[in-house]
């Protein structure tokens, strides 16, 4: 079960990035009419929330530096930003580096018990591969919205 997990997580993230990396960074930095964020807003959030599971919940300290919390956090916004963001390609590094940073901390501790959190959709988590397992599912939401947001820009 945990080689399924690693696959589906280098599995969407290798999506993710195909995608993002089809896009023109200018491109990237427009929110549309109606919407609150942009992709690169997106991307950013992706490398946080990944963070967070994979780290913060976990009990272990955080990769990424405080402004991608500042600025990619769910509720904020880069019409509300006052903080320079890290450039579209600083947050693909990061993107691309999580998966084999995340498995190489983590590997052989999925079953590792967390304190019990439930995502804002009612998913119980109480392990680490629980955590990641969500990971992909919050990564396709985004992607889908990455996609969207491309189309109508």
């Amino acid at each position: 079960m945990e080689q399924a997990i690693w696959r589906q997580l280098e599995f969407v993230r290798a999506q993710t990035l195909k995608l993002a990396r089809s896009i023109p960074e200018e491109k990237a930095l427009i929110v549309p009419a109606g919407f609150r964020n942009h992709i690169l807003w997106n991307l950013g959030h992706l490398a946080l929330v990944t963070d967070k599971y994979a780290y913060s919940f976990t009990g272990r300290t955080p990769r990424l530096p405080a402004i991608y919390q500042e600025l990619f956090a769910n509720g904020t916004s880069p019409l509300e930003w006052t903080s320079a963001s890290p450039s579209f390609n600083d947050i693909l590094t990061v993107l691309e580096a999580q998966p084999e940073q995340v498995k190489a901390e983590l590997s052989g501790q999925l079953a590792e018990p967390v304190q019990p959190y439930s995502t804002s959709s009612g998913y119980r988590i109480e392990t680490v591969g629980q955590l990641l397992n969500f990971t992909t599912y919050h990564e396709g939401m985004h992607f889908s919205m990455i996609k969207l947001y491309n189309k109508i820009i």
